[in-house]
């Protein structure tokens, strides 16, 4: 498992492919996603896999406020299967 250090890093990996993802969260527990991102319309598509819900069509403000994405980046807590 890679750690994803940066949101181009996120980008780049999941450019018009599903990445499979993880936050690792405490007690080494695992929220498990799947990321694809459109770079010509610069939106993300997030599968939540604990739940089978989906969010499409998200920009990266969206991506910061509605998912918690941004935010594990931020704390070194993504990371690629």
């Amino acid at each position: 498992m890679d750690k994803i250090k940066t949101i181009n890093e996120l980008k780049k990996l999941a450019t018009f492919q599903m990445l499979e993802c993880f936050i690792l969260l405490n007690g080494n527990l695992r929220s498990s996603k799947q990321i694809t991102y459109h770079p010509v319309i610069d939106r993300f598509d997030v599968l939540n896999e604990i739940d089978d819900t989906f969010q499409e069509n998200l920009t990266e403000t969206e991506l910061e406020l509605d998912t918690n994405i941004i935010e594990a980046i931020d704390k070194g807590a993504l990371y690629k299967y």
